[in-house]
């Protein structure tokens, strides 16, 4: 059966749905399996060199050994998936499902931040700041592959936070924002609430 639609889940923690249906997490079989999707999902246009996916996943291996390991995974990838073309190899470059409806949230996102920031829209900055649901792969820290986008993803969300004058959050994320701490100490002194405003300075020095 050929699957019509892919969302994949990349922030708060990964998952995948096929046609609107959950895939359950044990049915990866392996991590790597799931690493290789979660690596397509965040690359340009989701595709990859498989080279680089070899680099990314296996930088230790010769790369006989990486190729094996790839075989592996994408086999396990696309059973997870229930479709063999759920990513297929392009003259070596790796392409997820390059015929079908796929969707990640990181897209929306960025897709939705980059009008808000470019027009200075307060309101899609803040609707921008409801779709990132929590840093990109919160399971995945220590992979190597994963560092840059977490910390890219997350410097627009201060970005889309701050064009949306969402004040409280951007405190709450990032104590040292200087132009989150003084709005929220003139939202706490217009509103008669000296103590907390006091609180807030103190906080921030």
């Amino acid at each position: 059966p050929r699957v019509q639609t892919l969302a994949i889940r990349l922030f708060g923690g990964f998952s995948v749905a096929v046609d609107g249906v959950a895939i359950s997490s044990d049915a990866w079989r392996s991590r790597r399996a799931a690493d290789v999707v979660k690596l397509l999902a965040l690359a340009p246009g989701n595709r990859m060199h498989r080279a680089q996916v070899m680099e990314a996943l296996w930088p230790e291996s010769e790369p006989e050994a990486s190729g094996t390991n790839l075989r592996k995974a994408l086999h396990f990838a696309r059973l997870a998936i229930g479709d063999e073309r759920a990513i297929v190899n392009e003259h070596g470059v790796l392409v997820l499902r390059p015929d079908a409806g796929l969707e990640t949230d990181v897209e929306g996102f960025e897709a939705v931040a980059q009008r808000g920031l470019d027009a200075g829209d307060e309101a899609a900055c803040r609707a921008a700041a409801d779709l990132y649901r929590g840093d990109l792969l919160p399971d995945d820290l220590y992979e190597s592959w994963s560092v840059e986008p977490r910390a890219r993803l997350r410097r627009r969300y201060l970005d889309v936070l701050r064009t949306g004058a969402l004040w409280d959050r951007l405190a709450e994320e990032d104590p040292t924002d200087e132009e989150a701490a003084r709005a929220l100490i003139r939202t706490h002194l217009g509103e008669g609430e000296r103590r907390e405003a006091i609180r807030r300075f103190e906080r921030l020095r």
